[in-house]
């Protein structure tokens, strides 16, 4: 005991070169953390953006396979074509519903308890897939926001490419959305490209 004090073995601390060893290390490791983290981050965003636009996606093809596939009915056997007006971003869907062989879009049939119109228009107008039925709808409604790609192939009997509206029998479309807000640059970024072929049951 030195002038009322106990020495304790060695007191000499840390040197400034073990700080910064320790520090540097501390470093490492949370700059690892950091990067697990911000991936697992950019992951969950990019599935969860992945689901928002299949959802967009889904909604919009489902409505579309039911009407294309309908396309064409045709009571009085006129003969109309199906589908009119068709290029690779729009198309135009026609049935009779009043079965007098004339297809006459300012008019509109009860069908099912439904108000429907004789003509069926889809396109794509910037990132906004529309729908606009004759006689019921006065301007093209949105079906999908956010589409980046929007194809239609049209197919004939043997299978080939064919523009001769008479001669469609299937369609293949290719609809390519992302989420609504999501911008070019932002985190998890995601797209989808939903693809499927309908076959015309009324031709």
């Amino acid at each position: 005991m030195i002038g009322g004090l106990a020495r304790h073995g060695d007191e000499r601390g840390f040197s400034l070169a073990e700080l910064l060893v320790v520090t540097a290390v501390v470093g490492v490791v949370m700059a690892g953390v950091t990067g697990i983290f911000l991936g697992s981050q950019q992951s969950f965003l990019r599935g969860a953006n992945q689901i928002e636009a299949q959802q967009s996606a889904r909604v919009a093809i489902e409505r579309m396979i039911q009407e294309i596939r309908g396309a064409g009915y045709d009571p009085t056997r006129a003969g109309f074509s199906a589908i009119t007006a068709q290029t690779a971003t729009g198309l135009t869907l026609q049935n009779d519903w009043n079965g007098n062989g004339v297809i006459e879009p300012g008019i509109t049939v009860t069908v099912g308890g439904i108000v429907r119109g004789e003509q069926v228009t889809y396109s794509l107008s910037g990132t906004d897939l529309r729908r606009q039925e004759s006689g019921v709808d006065g301007l093209p409604l949105v079906m999908a926001a956010g589409v980046e790609q929007l194809a239609f192939q049209y197919r004939d009997a043997a299978d080939a490419i064919t523009a001769v509206a008479a001669n469609i029998r299937s369609v293949v479309m290719t609809v390519g959305t992302r989420p609504e807000r999501q911008t070019a640059s932002a985190l998890g970024m995601a797209q989808v490209v939903m693809v499927d072929r309908v076959r015309l049951r009324n031709r």
